[in-house]
């Protein structure tokens, strides 16, 4: 640890690590970071989120078990979990990961009782997936602050969004990446803050699209998605989405830069198909019924199908890179 209270680059693992907020995002890093071996501590404000937590992360790894993901028994991971509803026990920890409510105002005090709480080596970060908490945050945590943006859910998805901000160490930033490649996750460094980060952006971009299509007339969202996935679905998780530009050749790329515009959506618009959705209380499979009809299926077995897929098409992506 240098004067400045900066991570070196003695990487001293497993650690302990504090999760702040025990819902759809945090449940999922605890598991993430339990499995990895570290010691986590979960904290919420109501203990029965706490405690409905703690079953979904017991289910999620029966499920991993089930797949052939993990081999170790769930209490062995499961017991490396704790639960506090007192912010105290933030005092010792080597990373407290925020995953609280994306209210600045919430936020703000939040780091201000961290900064208050915490170690003074202790990196902090935030699971936020827009605020630009580097605005929200005393000065005197800065340089161990961060964003760490994981995707839902985090134990399948791998990707994580390293964002750094004016002051953030890079010896915070390295330390943290290399918690997060041993975690099994992916995560990719931001130079500087941008709201939505990378992947968030390109989904902004592409849902403005889908849903003029959609309000338009154009085409239905079954059609929508059938083309995407008989096309963008097969080729991106081959290419990326910057690599099939110097396979197309960029000199075609440049062509099709400079010929007239096809009129995109350049602006956020009310989608009244989606708000017609969800005026009659139809959103999306936790209601049984969104774009598509999920009535008279098994909810629970959606979601288990989902994580199904998701896990072959993890393994085939790790195929792809390794061999790219």
């Amino acid at each position: 640890m240098n004067s400045a209270g900066e991570k070196t680059e003695n990487n001293n693992f497993p650690v302990s690590v504090a999760i702040a907020g025990a819902g759809t995002m945090g449940h999922g890093l605890a598991l993430v970071m339990a499995r990895a071996g570290h010691r986590v501590m979960l904290l919420d404000t109501d203990r029965q989120i706490l405690e409905k937590a703690l079953g979904q992360i017991r289910g999620h790894l029966e499920m991993l078990r089930k797949e052939g993901l993990e081999n170790r028994p769930v209490k062995e991971i499961s017991d490396r979990i704790q639960i506090s509803t007192e912010k105290q026990a933030l005092a010792d920890m080597d990373l407290i990961i925020e995953s609280i409510s994306e209210d600045p105002a919430v936020k703000a005090a939040f780091y201000k009782q961290v900064g208050d709480i915490c170690r003074p080596d202790a990196v902090i970060a935030s699971n936020t997936s827009y605020l630009n908490i580097f605005d929200l945050a005393p000065f005197d945590i800065q340089k161990r602050l961060l964003i760490s943006h994981f995707y839902a859910p985090p134990y399948l998805i791998p990707l994580v969004e390293l964002v750094k901000g004016p002051e953030t160490s890079t010896d915070s930033v390295e330390w943290i990446k290399q918690l997060l490649f041993r975690a099994g996750q992916q995560p990719v460094v931001i130079e500087k803050f941008i709201p939505g980060f990378i992947v968030n952006r390109l989904q902004r971009a592409m849902g403005r699209e889908i849903f003029h299509l959609i309000d338009g007339g154009y085409a239905t969202p079954e059609e929508i998605d059938r083309a995407v996935l008989n096309s963008l679905g097969i080729r991106l998780p081959v290419l990326g989405a910057v690599r099939r530009y110097d396979f197309g050749g960029l000199d075609f790329a440049q062509k099709v830069l400079s010929n007239p515009s096809i009129g995109l959506v350049s602006e956020d618009r009310p989608s009244s198909a989606l708000d017609d959705l969800v005026s009659r209380g139809h959103l999306g499979v936790k209601t049984g019924r969104g774009f598509y009809d999920y009535n008279g299926q098994d909810l629970a077995e959606i979601h288990a199908k989902r994580d199904r897929l998701l896990i072959r098409m993890r393994a085939l992506m790790q195929e792809i890179q390794d061999t790219f």
